[in-house]
């Protein structure tokens, strides 16, 4: 150190730090016009782009660090809020089925998941449709691979597959014989499993009727009003409901009167409808003998 020099770091020169702050300032510039750009363009998308942000399940799995229930659960919670942004706007649910699946893909054991999903892509506060029902149908065949001693799965998915899908196609559709096919053995699998209900084997056994085909829609509507959170889809199936329970009560009637009329007609058609009741079945002896019966008498 020479004589008279003061100790302590070099002094910088005041063009190099002027330089300096010119070049911070030109950068946070930059920063800021990029943002408002980028603000500006994004008032112009869709509000629901927000939620396709979604990146692939291996993506997903990696970032997740190996927590992927956590993952998937935190997916599961953004397909709500996608399944009910939709319903509200009165959107069309392409992404729900992405939005499931990457779910079920990071934890397949999410087991309400797939009844739920499934649920939620056929009601969808519009119209059913092939494409929606297929979509299911491709969620609850995931579901009895996971857990194929579900019955409520089975049962889902066989009464989608054979009362849903084939009027919906038409019977012009050359998939319908095989989605039958498949409902038919999807609803008697169901039979087969512990805890199935009493009333399933015996509407199993008339499910290619009329009338077990009405009592199949009402439990299906039934468990399908159980698994979903929405109140719009709740509502909707509600109706549907109702309006099927009312249309089997006024068959069920009608059998009753059907039922009654026959049962005056072989008793005591020629008396009051409370005589055949209260009288019971007649005893017909045969005529008495040289008597001769004549066609007008009971």
């Amino acid at each position: 150190m020479t004589a008279g020099a003061a100790p302590g770091r070099p002094r910088a020169h005041p063009l190099a730090a002027a330089l300096t702050v010119v070049v911070v300032l030109l950068l946070l510039a930059a920063t800021r016009a990029t943002l408002m750009a980028t603000l500006a363009r994004r008032a112009a998308w869709p509000a629901e782009d927000d939620t396709l942000a979604l990146p692939t399940s291996t993506a997903v799995r990696i970032a997740s660090l190996g927590h992927t229930e956590l993952a998937a659960d935190l997916i599961a919670a953004r397909t709500n809020v996608y399944f009910g942004a939709q319903i509200a706007g009165r959107g069309d649910h392409r992404w729900l089925e992405r939005y499931l699946n990457t779910a079920l893909d990071l934890d397949p054991q999410f087991h309400g998941l797939y009844r739920r999903g499934a649920t939620m892509l056929v009601y969808t506060g519009k119209e059913f449709s092939v494409d929606a029902l297929l979509a299911a149908d491709r969620i609850l065949a995931r579901g009895v691979r996971a857990f194929p001693s579900d019955w409520e799965i089975w049962f889902q998915q066989g009464f989608n597959l054979l009362f849903e899908l084939p009027p919906l196609a038409g019977e012009d559709d050359p998939r319908v014989p095989g989605w039958r096919q498949r409902g038919v053995e999807a609803l008697r699998q169901a039979t087969l499993l512990d805890g199935v209900p009493p009333w399933l084997p015996n509407l199993a056994a008339q499910m290619l009727t009329k009338q077990g085909g009405d009592a199949l829609a009402l439990r299906h509507l039934e468990q399908s009003y159980a698994v979903t959170s929405d109140p719009a889809t709740r509502e909707q199936i509600r109706h549907k409901l109702e309006a099927l329970k009312g249309t089997a009560l006024a068959a069920e009637l009608a059998r009753e009167a059907a039922d009654l009329r026959r049962l005056v007609d072989e008793r005591y058609p020629y008396a009051p409808e409370a005589y055949s009741l209260i009288a019971g079945p007649r005893f017909d002896f045969g005529p008495t003998p040289g008597h001769k019966r004549d066609k007008t008498e009971p």
